[in-house]
This record gives structure tokens, sequence and C-alpha cells, in this order.
């Protein structure tokens, strides 16, 4: 249990709630001496008739910038509360570069929250195309708060982001290439997957062999518990804590909850207990289920009830922002980006019958009929993992789901890529590059970020 505390408070990308549909595991470790600071940003940068604004967090880290004319890395917090400013290799890079590193909280997330109720209506802002507006107007900003203190113009603007946000990465370089010098996109998950079946065909082969076999035995039997009697029905949710939570969305909780080790380079997490058990011969729902008590509940700070319709119909946000936090990425996901994980037709981790249909009826229950995503329309906009930009460098793991809907090759010799091999001891998973480097990482990891390094000392050095 030490150990899997260990793992993700050291190896995350900042402190938040669940997202990527539990995304909010890549946090960078960060510092907690900065304090956070405000920008005001328009609510509708569209819409000039539109005057309403508010609040954006940010931090300001300085503590490698020794000339004020030197880079500015500007990391984007993605779907997600930012619990602080950005660490990890982001430290690394800005000491390597003598930068500033900015951290930009996305819109609708954490402390920069447009509204207090979350309606469907008042939803209608949060979209690709106005966080990136966000990202320019914040540069643009900084630049001149620069100018202003120091008489400093022109510095040289580099953008960072994992996940989500390294999708946005790529996508504002792309947009704005004026305004940045390139941009680093970790497990940028450029691709809007509609019908997401190679998510678990990757957690598969990443689990091995015998350990996707025992977790496909547990989904067959809690399937039989769910379709049998509604006692029977009850019971086997009580393992869980689940009683109040819909079939569809427990099933979805019990896909997670096999899936995210594997993506964050920890299959052993969940692998290692439920050979075990399958050895042992024992009851392999209550083995699951007291995984889940000791990691998911305990370390991933996450609860079945958090899938559930109900909870993503709540509108009403808290100071922090994690309340809403399920509502809003998923209207991310049910408006713009897809990214929905089904079952494959043959072998299927996760219950067969989450579906696209599924997700049409929880989008549709959760946000109100009609509410569905163009994927196409990003597809056309940001050219998928066709981009084509410039000054990109694509990371990803081996072996983390999400790398099918990133760019895994290069696309020119100014859009490098690299899938990250692990290595015997170490499983190479989601944003792997950003984590904080050790002396014992693998070597594919360490020369992957050395490759980064040059790179990004090449392109804001142009």
């Amino acid at each position: 249990m030490i150990k899997l505390i260990y793992f993700f408070i050291f190896s995350s990308i900042f402190t938040s709630v669940i997202t990527l549909d539990s995304i909010q595991f890549h946090k960078l470790t960060s510092r907690d001496d900065l304090t956070p600071q405000y920008l005001t940003q328009k609510l509708d940068h569209f819409n000039p008739l539109d005057t309403r604004t508010f609040q954006q967090q940010y931090y300001a880290d300085g503590t490698h910038w020794t000339d004020h004319s030197g880079p500015v890395f500007v990391y984007i917090c993605g779907e997600a509360p930012m619990g602080g400013p950005a660490g990890g290799f982001v430290s690394v890079l800005a000491e390597q570069n003598n930068a500033l590193v900015l951290s930009l909280e996305h819109r609708y997330y954490g402390k920069s929250q447009p509204f207090t109720d979350y309606t469907t209506a008042n939803l209608t802002w949060l979209t690709v195309e106005q966080e990136l507006v966000d990202l320019a107007e914040f540069i643009q900003f900084y630049q001149k708060e620069i100018t202003s203190n120091y008489g400093i113009e022109g510095n040289p603007f580099f953008i960072i982001g994992g996940s989500y946000s390294g999708a946005l990465s790529a996508w504002f370089r792309l947009k704005f290439p004026h305004l940045v010098k390139g941009s680093l996109a970790s497990s940028g998950v450029v691709n809007p997957v509609l019908e997401f079946v190679d998510f678990d065909l990757q957690i598969a082969n990443s689990s091995g062999i015998e350990c996707a076999d025992v977790l496909r035995e547990v989904v067959q039997k809690i399937d039989v518990e769910l379709d049998a009697s509604s006692e029977r029905n009850k019971a086997v949710k009580e393992h869980f804590d689940a009683t109040t939570v819909d079939d569809g969305s427990f099933r979805y909780y019990i896909a997670d909850a096999m899936s995210l080790p594997v993506q964050y380079s920890k299959h052993s997490a969940v692998c290692d207990p439920m050979i075990k058990a399958k050895n042992d011969g024992s009851d392999l729902i209550l083995a699951f289920a007291d995984y889940c008590k000791d990691f998911f509940f305990k370390v991933m700070k996450t609860t079945a009830v958090q899938y559930s319709d109900d909870y993503m119909k709540i509108t009403k946000t808290d100071t922090t922002g994690k309340a809403i936090a399920q509502r809003t990425w998923w209207w991310q996901k049910c408006s713009q980006l897809a990214y929905f994980q089904i079952a494959p037709q043959t072998n299927p981790i996760r219950s067969p019958k989450i579906t696209l249909d599924w997700h049409k009826q929880k989008c549709s229950t959760v946000y109100g009929s009609g509410i569905w995503p163009n994927t196409q329309a990003i597809i056309d906009e940001f050219g998928s993992n066709e981009i084509k930009g410039t000054n990109i460098f694509f990371t990803n793991g081996a072996n983390d789901p999400w790398q099918w809907c990133a760019v895994r090759h290069h696309l020119g010799i100014s859009e490098q890529a690299h899938v990250i091999q692990g290595d015997e001891d170490h499983d190479s998973g989601h944003c792997i590059d950003l984590h904080t480097p050790k002396e014992d990482d693998p070597p594919d990891l360490q020369f992957a970020r050395a490759q980064i390094s040059t790179f990004v000392y090449q392109w804001i050095h142009a």
C-alpha cells in the first residue's frame, strides 16, 4: 500500500479530481510556496457584445529565470482543478533553459469558474476554441507584464501540456505559431475518437494474458449479478459502496478501476492481487472489491458514486471546483471530444454493455437531448493525428491506451514523435515523460527526455 501511495504522489501531474475519465492523476509534483494569481478573461471571446468575464487562476515560478529576457514556459492545466505550479520534468526543462514557468488553470475547473451553477446552458462556453483563446490572451497579457516590469519585449514562449492539455498544446502551436516557439504534447490526445475500442485492447495487452483473463472473468461475474434479481444486483453493489449507482455507470466504474493502474504505469497494482485471488480460489468479486477499497477509494480518491448519473447532474460547484469537475469533463466529451471507451466486440475487458449507445444515453441523461460530439469538426479544424503544425514534440508511453488518440510517428522534421518503451522493472504509461526524473528510469525514457531537451533548446533559440 505504501508503494502505491508513493507512486501516485510522486509520479503525478497536479492535485485534482477525476478526469480523462480519471485523468486527474497525471499531475506534476508541485511546490506550495507560491501565491496563485488571477487575470480577467472574457467568457465569450467570439462575441464582442458579450461583456461577461471571469477570473482565471495562474502561477508564476521564476526560480530558474535568471535573465528576464529569457524564455517563458506555459504549462496548460487540463480537465481538473489545478493543485499548484508545475513541477516534475517541466521544472527540469526550466532549469536547463533558465526559464520562467507559468501554469494556467483551464476555464471551468478549480477556481477558474465563470459561474456557480453549471446548467447545460451555462456550459456553452466550455469549448476547446474558447480555451485556446484564453491561452493566447494569457500569453499576450504576461508579455505585457514583463515589458512593464523589466522593459523587455519579445520573450520566447514555449507551451507544454499532458493528455488533453497535451492536445491543447499542439493545437495552440498550430493556431497561434506567432505566440509560441514550439510545443511539447505529452500523451496529447489530438484524435477525438468516437468509438475508442483500442483503449481496452491496449489495456489487455499491457496487463498481460493472465491478468487480462482474470479481469474479464471479474466483469463477467459482475454482469451476471447485475442482471439477476434486484436482490443480487444490490448485493454486488454493496461490496463497492455503490447501491445508489445506476447499472451502466457502475459498469463504467469497474472498467476504470481496472484500467487506471495500467494507464499510469502500475499494472501490478491491480494484476498482482487479482492473479493471486484466482490462483488461491478466492471469490473474484470480493477480491476486486477489496482492491477497489485499498486502491481506488484510498489512493485515487474516487468512489463509484462519482460515476453515477445523479452525481454528474449536480450543477452547483464548491470553492475548489472539485464537486463539478466530473460534470465539466464529461460535458467536453459529450459536446466535442468523445474519446468514448467502448467494449471491443471480441474478448472485451469492460462490460460489453458499455457501447456507443450507452454513451449517447448518458450524455442525454446528464445534459439533455441532442448533446452529442461532432468529432469530425474537431478533426477538420485541427488535423487529428495528421496535424500540420511545426515545432511540436509528441510523446507517448508504450503501455498507455491513450497513445491511440495521439501522434505516434514523426510527421516531419519539425514534428517529432517518440513512443517511450519501459523495461523489466518499469511500465511506460500516460504522460510518463512529465514525471520527475529518477536515476532508475528506463533507458528509453531518459533518451526521450534528452531528445525533448535538445529540440526545446533549438526551437526557443531559433
